[in-house]
């Protein structure tokens, strides 16, 4: 074989193997891999369990094993456990939700019951430079015949911008639960920072710059200013989502443990112990990673009970 061709097909086999690793490193990869498990997880919408007979088994679990507990040191250590025992004991997994992953955590979702269930709102609030989860989750709407209709809001363009323009609407603010200047902890470009920002009210954001008032999954990465502004307050009954008539359907908060542990917890307590008490959401799928992840579903909305 003539030089000059033994050269070019080592350049073209050189060439071969950095497309099929790129191609392995990224996300459309990682797409067709995951693909694989979408006729499983679309058999979801089949589920219909009863939900008021699951969320009475969840409740009547964990407000057992929860309102007992006074320290919020123990409350936020015990909260994995028990949540997983009362996922359990009243088998949530009727319901049919299904797990979508990130590059480092699990998202839950429930997917329509309903066939061409009309617009689809979905909220990430902190997108973290990660868009796996909800590119998985279009995939999986659109071979059900749904769209979704995608806004992202985080403060640092950097990756977040791109990324989320691919799917949707990207917004570079910070949201929390009013508007001013406050603390936050963000991912800059070589890793997270604590920093005062502007914050923008949630319900200012849903209701008045995008005239929305029914979520029907919102993803939010709870990292600072939320504990400092009554955020969670929003979900409380005749808090200001409801005064607003906003409705949250289903909803993956990460809640941080960075500066100011103990107040945090104690928030986390506060807010847990009303949100079982008022009987309106369940809290599903307790997670810890040096932080607290949890999903929650909206059981007092007939709106989300007939859609989901």
């Amino acid at each position: 074989m003539p030089r000059y061709s033994q050269y070019f097909l080592g350049v073209l086999s050189c060439y071969m193997f950095f497309l099929l690793l790129r191609f392995y490193f990224s996300d459309d990869y990682t797409d067709w891999i995951e693909s694989n498990q979408d006729e499983t997880d679309l058999k979801s919408v089949t589920l219909r369990g009863d939900k008021t007979e699951i969320f009475g088994l969840w409740h009547r679990c964990f407000a057992e094993n929860m309102l007992q507990i006074t320290d919020s040191e123990e409350f936020w250590r015990s909260f994995v456990g028990i949540s997983r025992k009362c996922d359990s004991q009243s088998n949530v997994n009727r319901l049919g939700i299904v797990t979508l992953k990130n590059s480092d955590e699990m998202k839950q979702v429930l997917f329509p019951k309903i066939f061409n269930a009309g617009p689809h709102n979905f909220f990430t609030i902190g997108i973290g430079r990660d868009i796996r989860a909800e590119k998985q989750f279009r995939r999986k709407m659109l071979k059900l015949g749904n769209n979704v209709t995608f806004f992202g809001a985080d403060p640092i363009p950097y990756k977040n911008g791109e990324l989320y323009s691919q799917i949707g609407s990207y917004f570079p603010l910070a949201i929390g639960g009013k508007s001013g200047i406050s603390n936050a902890r963000v991912m800059e470009k070589y890793g997270y920072i604590e920093t005062n920002m502007i914050h923008i009210d949630i319900v200012y954001f849903f209701k008045e710059i995008l005239n929305i008032t029914t979520i029907d999954n919102l993803w939010f990465d709870a990292e600072g200013e939320e504990f400092n502004n009554d955020f969670f307050d929003v979900f409380y009954e005749n808090g200001r989502f409801e005064q607003n008539k906003i409705d949250v359907c289903q909803i993956n908060i990460e809640i941080h443990i960075t500066s100011d542990v103990a107040n945090r917890k104690r928030e986390f307590m506060k807010f847990l112990k009303r949100v079982i008490e008022e009987k309106r959401y369940g809290v599903f799928f307790g997670d810890a990673y040096g932080h607290i992840r949890m999903y929650m579903f909206n059981f007092s909305s007939q709106y989300c009970l007939e859609k989901f």
